[in-house]
C-alpha cells in the first residue's frame, strides 16, 4: 500500500508545483505583470434590469447586446461628415471592438453584492451630492472647459480602473520595490511603492490618491486612499478606500478585481472584476491637442454658426481661425 501511495502523492505534489509555476515570473520570483494590457469590455458594470436575477446572458441575449453595440458604432461613424454638428468623441467610440468579460457573457462586472449592482447609497451622502456643484451639460464658455479638455487630468486613470470604450490600454512596469501603471489616456502614471508603507495623512488629497502595495501570495494588492474630493465614482465620497487585486493567469490574462469600501456613501463594500488582455504594444501617443488648438476650433466653429445665422452665408475659415491664434 505504501508503494502505491507514495507515487500518487509525488504526482499530486508535482501537479501542484506545476500549476503554481505555470505563469511568467520575474527574476526575483514575483508574477511578471510587466507589459501592455487592454481592458476593453462589453460587459456592463451594473446588471441591467432586464437581466435581474441572471448572472449570465443566453446566447441570444448576448447576440442582441453585441448587435446593439455595433449599431451604435455604425450610427456614430455616420456622423463623420463635414456638415455634422458634433465634437470629439461624439464622433468616435471603440465600443464595437470591445469583448465580453468571459465566454459565458456575464451580465455585470460587479460580483458582490450578488445582485450585480452597487449597494444602496446612504441618504446622508445623497444630500451631499445634491448640494455639490454639478456639470449640467455643455460649457457656457471657453472658461468652463474641463481639465480633461485641457489635457491636464483624466478621471479614468483614478483607481479603480474602469472599462473604457476608447483608449483602453495600460502599461504596467514592475520592479522589486515599485509598480508603475501608466494609462494611454493623458499618459497619467500611478507610482505605487510595494513595501506596504503607511499612506499619506488623510488631509492630503491627490487626484490619484495615495496608494501602497504588497504581495498576497501571487496577487498584487494595492490600497488607495486620499483621492481628491472633486472625483466621485458611482457616488463615492472622499473617504473612499479602493483595494485593487491583480492576479496573473496561466493564459497570460491579468484578472483585475477591486473593492470599494466607503461607509460614508454605501451600505456595504462592493466588488467588481474583469480580465485585462495582454497586448503586444506599444501604446500610441495620446496627443490630446498641443497648444490647445482644440479651443481654437471650438471658438471658430461657434463664430461660424453665428455668422451663418446672421447672414445665411458660409465663412472664410482661415480668417476666423487667424483671429484666435
Amino acid at each position: 500500500m505504501q508503494k502505491i501511495i507514495f507515487p500518487i502523492a509525488l504526482l499530486l505534489f508535482s501537479c501542484t508545483v506545476f500549476a503554481q509555476d505555470d505563469i511568467k515570473r520575474t527574476p526575483w520570483g514575483s508574477p511578471d505583470l510587466n507589459g501592455y494590457w487592454d481592458y476593453h469590455h462589453l460587459t456592463p458594470l451594473q446588471r441591467p434590469a432586464e437581466f435581474e436575477g441572471s448572472t449570465v446572458m443566453t446566447e441570444e441575449q448576448a447576440k442582441d447586446w453585441e448587435d446593439n453595440a455595433y449599431n451604435r458604432e455604425a450610427e456614430r461613424r455616420g456622423r463623420s461628415n463635414p456638415n455634422a454638428n458634433y465634437v470629439g468623441v461624439d464622433l468616435w467610440h471603440e465600443e464595437a471592438f470591445a469583448e465580453w468579460e468571459t465566454d459565458d457573457h456575464r451580465t455585470s462586472l460587479i460580483t458582490d453584492p450578488p445582485s450585480g449592482r452597487t449597494p444602496a447609497m446612504l441618504e446622508s451622502r445623497r444630500e451631499e451630492l445634491r448640494n455639490r456643484p454639478r456639470y449640467r451639460g455643455y460649457a457656457r464658455g471657453p472658461e468652463d472647459r474641463t481639465m480633461m479638455e485641457r489635457c491636464i487630468f483624466a478621471p479614468q486613470s483614478v483607481p479603480p480602473i474602469q472599462t473604457l470604450i476608447e483608449n483602453a490600454m495600460l502599461q504596467l512596469v514592475l520592479t522589486e520595490d515599485y509598480a508603475v501603471i501608466t494609462a494611454e489616456r493623458m499618459h497619467d502614471s500611478r507610482i505605487i511603492p510595494l513595501d506596504n508603507r503607511a499612506p499619506l495623512p488623510t488631509d492630503i488629497k491627490q487626484y490619484y490618491g495615495s496608494g501602497t502595495g504588497y504581495w498576497d501570495g501571487d496577487t498584487l494588492v494595492i490600497e488607495t486612499t486620499g483621492i481628491h474630493p472633486s472625483y466621485s465614482y458611482q457616488g463615492s465620497s472622499p473617504d473612499m478606500k479602493v483595494i485593487e487585486r491583480l492576479t496573473l493567469k496561466p493564459d497570460n490574462r491579468l484578472y483585475y478585481e477591486y473593492t470599494i469600501d466607503d461607509p460614508r456613501s454605501f451600505e456595504q463594500p462592493w466588488t467588481a472584476g474583469f480580465h485585462w488582455k495582454n497586448h503586444a504594444g506599444p501604446t500610441f501617443e495620446y496627443a490630446c491637442h498641443e497648444f490647445n488648438y482644440g479651443m481654437t476650433g471650438i471658438l471658430s466653429g461657434a463664430r461660424a454658426e453665428e455668422y451663418r445665422e446672421l447672414t445665411g452665408e458660409t465663412y472664410d475659415r482661415k480668417l476666423v481661425e487667424a483671429e484666435y491664434r
